[in-house]
C-alpha cells in the first residue's frame, strides 16, 4: 500500500493495527516470561545455600530440588514449543523415573 492509501485508510485500519501491535507486545512478553529460567535457577541456588547453612535436612531438599527441576522442564518445554534453543541435555533428578 502507498502512503496516500495509508493515509485515507488510517481512519479505519488504525484501530486494527494498534490492536495487532499491542497483541503483538503481549505475546513477546508472555514468551519471554516462560521461556526465562533465571528465577529458577535463583530458586535452585537459594536451596543449595539453604542446605549448606543446615536450614534444611537432605529429604527436604531432594523433596523441593524435584519441584524446582520440574518447574525448569516445564521451561525448557515451551522452549521448545515456541522453537528456542534449550541449552543443555534433558533435566534429570536423582531417583526419578525415566518412564514419563
Amino acid at each position: 500500500m502507498g502512503l496516500l492509501t495509508n493515509i485515507l485508510l488510517a481512519p479505519f485500519l488504525g484501530p486494527v493495527w494498534a490492536s495487532r501491535w499491542t497483541l503483538d507486545k503481549v505475546d513477546r512478553v508472555v514468551r519471554e516470561e516462560l521461556t526465562d529460567d533465571t528465577p529458577i535457577k535463583e530458586d535452585l541456588m537459594k536451596l543449595q545455600m539453604r542446605l549448606e547453612m543446615g536450614e534444611i535436612d537432605d529429604a527436604e531438599y531432594v523433596r523441593q530440588e524435584a519441584e524446582i527441576m520440574q518447574r525448569l522442564r516445564e521451561v525448557r518445554e515451551w522452549r521448545e514449543k515456541f522453537g528456542m534453543s534449550t541449552g543443555a541435555g534433558p533435566v534429570r533428578v536423582a531417583g526419578s523415573d525415566d518412564t514419563e
